[in-house]
This record gives C-alpha cells, structure tokens and sequence, in this order.
C-alpha cells in the first residue's frame, strides 16, 4: 500500500509542475485564473 502510495504521489506531482508550466506559457488565463503569478512560476516559462 506504500508503494501505490508514494507512486500516486510523484504522478500528481509530474502532473502538477507541468500544469504550472503550461499555465505560465499560455496568455488566456480565463479557463484557470490567478489574479497574481508567483515568483516560482515565472521560472517555467519558456520565453
């Protein structure tokens, strides 16, 4: 049960990171809005 555990928790992690990635990159923020971005998400945009 460890084991799945741990495994679901790196997937949702992987998962996260490259939401915020594609979040940083896009200029529409409608679908998924933050009235501010975070320092850190900064980092993720390929631009």
């Amino acid at each position: 049960m460890k084991k799945i555990h741990k495994t679901l928790e790196k997937v949702v992690a992987k998962a996260a990171i490259k939401m915020a990635g594609i979040e940083a990159n896009t200029a529409c923020r409608g679908y998924s809005y933050q009235p501010r971005e975070p320092k850190d998400l900064k980092k993720l945009r390929k631009f």
